[in-house]
């Protein structure tokens, strides 16, 4: 347990910290700047939510670029003992290569053949190290066949043409899907505007704002009477749900990964929340009152 909260330490203070900040603004400062409210709770939801979703991405693009350069990695080693190199050999010379973030980590293996660690020990280190699910399976592949002797040469091509394949339909989902990601975009904008009507033209037509009377029980269907501002407060928890899940499927689709639909959801909910906010500080009603229901 104790790891685990070292480990998200920084994640647990934003989002603790973001927390006191609408949690105040919600029982205190919204009281005496009802204005600045909405901005007060959107700052307090970033502070929250973004550091967080910052370092998980950042993980998660780790993750890619060592998926990527690990491709690269098999195919320069493949080319090395195709042309006639012995494994140490081939191992030191793509050593010299830049492979960016596992560059460290090649250089090592290197290093550990080069000073007499057997090679399935070295690799399995190098899997250890990286601790990415896709690099750890491929290794686990050619340590297997480096155990039952086969030729590691020809496994490492077969892993290479593999890797290859998963990562060009990858990116044909990522191209293909570009424009389903756009759609997402309109949908939720047309869905801001859709709110920003009803609060504009429908609470002004079912309230009496001359006696002071909320929506009526015949209009909303219910027993008791809903204040419009029990109306605009349900309206903004539509839209965070809304911006959030379509943020989530929207990466989800883009890139495969619902960790990288956290970025769509935070552009979403801080977008919408703005325009929403927004909208309704202006003066209502923009209906005259001869448009208004009956009751």
């Amino acid at each position: 347990m104790e790891s685990v909260l070292a480990k998200y330490r920084f994640e647990l203070i934003s989002v603790i910290t973001g927390s006191a900040i609408i949690a105040v603004n919600i029982l205190y400062l919204g009281q005496f700047f009802p204005l600045l409210s909405p901005v007060i709770n959107l700052a307090g939801g970033l502070i929250a939510v973004v550091p967080s979703t910052w370092v998980f991405y950042s993980r998660f693009r780790l993750n890619k670029e060592i998926e990527e350069q690990f491709i690269i990695l098999i195919r320069d080693l493949t080319e090395s003992i195709n042309s006639g190199m012995t494994l140490p050999m081939a191992l030191s010379y793509i050593s010299t290569k830049d492979y960016r973030v596992m560059t460290p980590y090649v250089k090592r293996m290197a290093a550990q053949v080069d000073w007499g660690i057997p090679f399935k020990i070295a690799l399995q280190k190098f899997a250890d190290g990286i601790q990415v699910s896709s690099v750890k399976r491929a290794i686990s592949t050619i340590l297997e066949t480096y155990r039952v002797g086969g030729k590691v040469g020809d496994t490492l091509s077969e892993v290479s043409k593999s890797l290859i394949v998963i990562d060009r339909i990858r990116k044909e989902r990522s191209s293909s899907v570009h424009s389903q990601v756009v759609t997402s975009y309109l949908i939720f904008f047309i869905f801001i505007f859709i709110l920003v009507v009803l609060h504009a033209f429908l609470i002004p037509s079912v309230t009496n704002k001359s006696s002071g009377l909320s929506i009526s029980s015949s209009i909303t269907g219910l027993g008791s009477s809903i204040p419009p501002e029990e109306l605009s407060q349900i309206f903004t928890y539509f839209l965070i749900l809304q911006g959030f899940f379509a943020g989530l499927a929207t990466g989800k689709m883009a890139e495969g990964s619902i960790v990288a639909g956290l970025k769509h959801s935070i552009m979403l909910i801080a977008i919408g929340y703005s325009i929403f906010a927004i909208a309704i500080q202006l003066p209502l009603p923009l209906v005259s009152p001869e448009l208004s229901l009956p009751s």
